[in-house]
């Protein structure tokens, strides 16, 4: 049962009868009144934070219409070594079958976001040597790497189940169905959007997200979505900056730096996680089994 709170209203004058003719009045200042009702209000607020604590904390956050998440990497963590695969084979195609000098690919992701968009938006590459290019860069053991995960798949099952889930990739359709069914998860999505859905666009650039949004509402006519509706998880700074500037919420799936292990910073990212799984400590709205019922506007303050 709530305890009332007792406070004292600060600096309240009390004024007695006059019982004599000749003593005068005191006069109180314009404005006394309501400066003492401000100062006793925040008495009251004062004394009881924990209450107004608990009302914060009770306001739940907005519920996104739907949630895109990246595939490598988020999705599954084990210390890049199918993004090192994959690396390696996108310059041992680039150099061996393209005959370009050692280092060009990787300088192309970083200028055009992934070595492909380089190498097409630059006229290194043709429509046959694209499907190639993605045959062969995705040709790796995956299964020596990616291993079911139960805990993963509780995690997203308990997820509130109105809100329509895909995996959004800069990889291929075939690739990130093959991780999906690895990890044991392959049947809790709406469908892979991948670098062909987004018509090659790479997720540095803003119509990638645009186009996702289209694909997601043409999935499921008569509905419409607006970006701040969308909730992204990735693992890379440069798509949470993309993500944001076009109205995303973020998630930044992955706290240290590849290269060098330090913390990273992201200024773009309204949450960060170490891995996927922590997703209901930071977002426990999303989560039926996790949500606090707000209290009555009454009961925030005790003896109102």
């Amino acid at each position: 049962m709530s305890q009332r709170v007792a406070w004292r209203v600060p600096f309240r004058v009390t004024q007695r009868k006059s019982t004599s003719p000749s003593r005068k009045q005191k006069i109180r200042p314009r404005g006394y009144v309501a400066a003492n009702r401000t100062m006793a209000k925040t008495a009251v607020e004062s004394a009881v934070p924990e209450k107004a604590a608990d009302a914060a904390t009770n306001a739940q956050p907005a519920m996104p219409s739907v949630i895109f998440f990246d595939c490598d990497d988020c999705l599954y963590k084990n210390n890049w070594r199918v993004a090192q695969m994959l690396t390696a084979k996108i310059e041992s195609f680039c150099s061996d079958r393209l005959c370009m000098r050692p280092g060009l690919a990787y300088e192309l992701y970083k200028k055009w976001g992934t070595c492909l968009r380089g190498m097409q938006c630059e006229n290194l590459i043709d429509e046959l040597g694209v499907e190639e290019y993605l045959e062969y860069a995705h040709d790796i053991p995956l299964g020596e790497h990616i291993t079911p995960d139960p805990e993963l798949r509780a995690m997203l099952l308990s997820l509130d189940p109105t809100i329509p889930k895909w995996v959004f990739t800069a990889s291929t359709k075939p690739h990130a169905t093959r991780c999906l069914e690895l990890l044991g998860i392959s049947d809790l999505f709406q469908g892979v959007i991948d670098v062909r859905a987004v018509q090659w666009a790479t997720k540095h650039d803003d119509d990638a997200y645009l186009n996702a949004m289209k694909i997601h509402t043409a999935s499921l006519p008569g509905t419409t979505l607006k970006p701040h509706e969308c909730l992204f998880l990735d693992d890379s700074t440069s798509n949470m900056k993309a993500a944001k500037r076009c109205g995303w919420n973020t998630v930044l799936v992955g706290r240290r730096a590849r290269d060098t292990g330090e913390l990273l910073e992201c200024d773009d990212a309204d949450h960060a996680v170490d891995t996927i799984h922590q997703l209901p400590e930071i977002m426990p709205h999303l989560f039926p089994h996790k949500r606090i019922v707000a209290a009555p506007e009454s009961a925030v303050l005790p003896g109102r």
